[in-house]
């Protein structure tokens, strides 16, 4: 059984974070500084039992656990390390740098191996990792010009990394 959902929502909180990044001024910091955390650890949650519910090839279910894991580890260092907004934003540069990194590592290993994936899958898979493995240095320049647009560069960066997530499951559930 091919549980979607989970991966689907992982998105939805992902792209939840990304929102309340790029509207924490409106939102309030204290408020922010709660809710980036926590939804990027349901979202690694998420991740997780995604891949402990589906019976997917041995690449994909190791990489969506240490994606969930990723996420949940993210979410703890940011929740107690960070006591300057640059800081949190340095964080989340290398973040989303190793973010695209990983997925890009996935698209390589899966065309490496004998799994046959459909094209599109693989194509999500390696535009996000490209999309962000590129707006990881745009962040960081963004964050050496001003620390309020490199929060707005995060914010749509991983707003782009929940819908990615979500794109991701719906084409999973295609495939079914």
């Amino acid at each position: 059984m091919n549980k979607t959902i989970y991966l689907t929502l992982s998105g939805l909180f992902m792209f939840a974070a990304g929102l309340i990044l790029l509207f924490s001024t409106t939102i309030g910091v204290g408020i922010s500084k709660i809710m980036v955390p926590l939804f990027f650890f349901v979202s690694g949650i998420l991740a997780f039992m995604f891949s402990q519910a589906n019976g997917q090839h041995k690449i994909a279910k190791t990489f969506h656990l240490l994606q969930g894991v990723g996420l949940m580890t993210f979410a703890v260092i940011i929740a107690i390390w960070p006591d300057t907004l640059a800081m949190f934003l340095t964080i989340t540069t290398y973040f989303v740098m190793v973010y695209g990194l990983f997925e890009l590592m996935f698209a390589f290993s899966v065309l490496r191996s004998s799994y046959k994936l459909d094209v599109s899958i693989l194509i999500t898979r390696l535009l996000v990792g490209l999309v962000n493995l590129v707006g990881s240095f745009i962040l960081f320049m963004a964050l050496l010009k001003s620390t309020g647009l490199g929060l707005q560069v995060a914010g749509f960066l991983i707003v782009l990394g929940g819908i990615g997530f979500m794109l991701f499951a719906s084409r999973v559930k295609k495939n079914l």
